[in-house]
């Protein structure tokens, strides 16, 4: 296969297969002075999340929901971008696409903060209101309106905690799964706890034809079940902890707007993360411009499709006319979170929209990155807006919603709550990157004996071959 090479130095790269496994694994097993920083400095949030957490709890307890609305919007934001993630390690190994191969493994690492999502999770389970009223008559339909109404064996919550679980723990497998050849090689240089590690994770593996083909079909069956399950748990959080809390709200726009929005956000992350690596982690000869310029098409994609999922949110409801419908638009969109909603819709579309509308500047690392970091801002700015005001839009147990709430603005224990989500995040991964190679060396090394350039009369091409 020719692709035309009429692209700039650094394009592709070419690394050299026998130099590559020693040179990640050293960078793997160093922590230099500005990951230190890192570490220390996500750590003291971390801690600060911790007392924000513990203060909130003796002010508020867990008997009203309102109080935990910035704690919602966090957990939120957490889940939807690292649940996302591997999913774009998982799609384009499905596509086969030979760019994706330095982003696998960035992608497939926010799998380790899913286990740190599921312990988040357990007080929002605490704080979420009964379906029925407790206070009410048996001869009163006061009820909560949500997907599990008489559902079995204590729904929602059995539901949505094995559903969040089993998500976290399909990733996890995932990751294993892929870093055990990378595992498997390092444990022959390792020394100490990781050695130790590497022989528990990878010690079945010694790199047979019939170890490989498992590998490739336990990825490809483990992906397929990953998106099955992203796409139910989105569902059953947006609704449970944001639709449902709010009287009237009834929509069948805002998970699939929910579920764009974790593709969009998760995949500007993962631009963000490679272009940090490559600028500042010492990997530009592993990490080219093709995996920026080829991802970025797919961004302006996504970006495109969470417009047209938002304006099919407002325009169903400003159509509808109905009191309740227009409260609610005035409610997250106009009124009560308007800035938050502009802001939301700036860095959500017109800022990447903006970025990725020229060719010249998605052909650079930088363009994307910046593009991608708009989008994960944008994710945030929404979690913030859909969690924090459902969490506080008064009785849930009414028929709709009868007057627009003001909106509901972060105290000190709420800020400590959001800068300590933040914080674990960034610790568990950069910690997680110093066990495994955030390059996936088995994917990048085969890469390389794939490709190579050549001329055909003026132009300059590369040459890829396709061994399946």
């Amino acid at each position: 296969m020719a692709v035309n090479g009429h692209n700039h130095a650094g394009m592709w790269v070419f690394p050299r297969a026998e130099e590559m496994t020693r040179d990640v694994t050293g960078k793997t097993f160093a922590v230099p002075q500005n990951v230190a920083i890192a570490l220390v400095l996500s750590g003291v949030l971390l801690v600060l999340g911790f007392i924000g957490f513990i203060a909130r709890s003796v002010d508020d307890g867990f008997g009203d929901h309102g109080p935990w609305g910035y704690y919602a919007a966090i957990f939120s934001f957490l889940f939807m971008i690292t649940g996302a993630a591997p999913l774009a390690a998982v799609a384009f190994r499905f596509t086969k696409s030979h760019w994706r191969r330095p982003l696998s493994r960035v992608s497939e690492l926010f799998s380790v903060v899913s286990i740190f999502t599921v312990l988040m999770f357990i007080p929002l389970m605490l704080v979420l209101p009964s379906i029925k009223n407790p206070g009410s008559g048996e001869d009163q339909l006061e009820i909560r309106r949500t997907i599990w109404f008489e559902g079995p064996i204590g729904s929602p919550h059995v539901w949505d905690v094995l559903g969040v679980s089993f998500l976290a723990l399909l990733g996890l497998f995932i990751l294993w799964l892929s870093a055990t050849p990378d595992m498997a090689e390092a444990r022959l240089t390792a020394t100490g706890f990781r050695r130790k590690l590497y022989g528990l994770l990878a010690g079945h593996w010694y790199g047979t034809k019939r170890q490989w083909n498992t590998q490739k079909a336990g990825l490809a069956m483990l992906g397929a079940f990953y998106f099955m399950l992203l796409i139910y748990v989105q569902f059953i959080i947006v609704t449970d902890y944001a639709m449902s809390l709010v009287p009237g709200w009834k929509d069948s726009i805002l998970p699939p707007l929910y579920s764009v929005t974790s593709f969009q956000s998760s995949l500007g992350l993962i631009l963000v993360v490679l272009f940090i690596l490559r600028r500042w982690g010492g990997y530009r000869e592993y990490i080219g411009i093709a995996p920026f310029w080829s991802a970025s098409k797919i961004l302006l994609g996504l970006t495109l499709l969470w417009t047209y999922h938002l304006f099919a949110f407002f325009i169903t409801y400003w159509y509808g006319r109905m009191e309740v419908e227009q409260n609610i638009i005035k409610y997250f969109l106009v009124e009560s979170y308007g800035g938050l909603f502009a802001a939301n819709f700036f860095f959500g579309f017109v800022t990447p929209f903006l970025i990725l509308l020229w060719n010249p500047v998605r052909k650079t690392a930088w363009g994307p990155a910046l593009a991608g970091l708009s989008a994960v801002v944008a994710a945030f700015l929404f979690n913030l807006r859909m969690l924090v005001g459902a969490f506080n839009a008064g009785d849930i147990y009414n028929i709709g919603l009868e007057a627009v709430p003001p909106a509901a603005w972060p105290d000190v224990w709420d800020v400590f709550m959001v800068l300590g989500g933040l914080g674990l995040a960034a610790l568990v991964y950069l910690a997680a990157t110093r066990v495994i190679p955030v390059l996936s060396l088995w994917e990048v090394k085969e890469g390389a004996k794939y490709q190579r350039m050549d001329t055909l009369i003026r132009g300059r091409y590369l040459v890829l071959a396709k061994p399946e």
